[in-house]
């Protein structure tokens, strides 16, 4: 099979479902998550690109998808969501071989627990937790320019491959947007889940 390269930000409803179905859609595939901020992208400098009727329509279609899925979502009251505490932490645990321990638990919290992860100290607990510190060390780790840095930079490689929103997938050059696309992501990687 060939790997699976994942671009999200905990920002995106749309990644939450992705990474949720994950497992099962994509299951023997290795796939390599690569956190970025999608504010830092073009197409979201100005701000949010979706407003009245078509933001009305985003939430009723996730609802829809979610439920469609058995997906448990919860919306958190502040929108749109600032995942720039949670990605810097993602950086940390990637670097201290936690991402696992922290990933899922990160989504969950945002999605499905309506925590306000624009609060660094909110991500410090779970990053503390995954990586197994204090919440002090956490909020350390998170703010070391070093992980500033490495934030900035994977949103700009991400962005000169052609990444625009979240999630997005490439099996090699081939690029797929959105957590619908994995029966195409499947295919291309040539995973045992692939449909015919």
């Amino acid at each position: 099979m060939k790997p699976v390269d994942l671009y999200f930000d905990y920002a995106s409803p749309w990644a939450y479902l992705a990474n949720e179905l994950l497992p099962r859609k994509l299951a023997g595939c290795a796939v390599t998550h690569h956190p970025i901020y999608l504010r830092g992208l073009e197409t979201f400098a100005k701000g949010m690109p979706y407003t009245g009727g078509k933001l009305a329509y985003i939430a009723r279609d996730l609802a829809r998808c979610a439920e469609h899925e058995g997906v448990v979502l919860a919306p958190p009251a502040t929108f749109p969501v600032d995942g720039l505490h949670a990605l810097r932490a993602a950086h940390v645990a990637l670097e201290r071989s936690a991402f696992e321990r922290y990933h899922g638990r990160m989504f969950r919290a945002v999605w499905a627990e309506q925590r306000d992860v624009g609060k660094k100290e909110s991500v410090a607990a779970i990053l503390a937790d995954a990586i197994g510190t204090s919440e002090t060390v956490a909020l350390e780790a998170m703010g070391a320019q070093a992980i500033k840095d490495r934030l900035r930079v994977a949103t700009a490689r991400a962005e000169a491959r052609g990444v625009f929103g979240a999630p997005t997938f490439f099996v090699g050059d081939e690029q797929f947007w959105g957590h619908d696309r994995f029966d195409y992501v499947a295919r291309a990687a040539g995973a045992p889940s692939a449909p015919m």
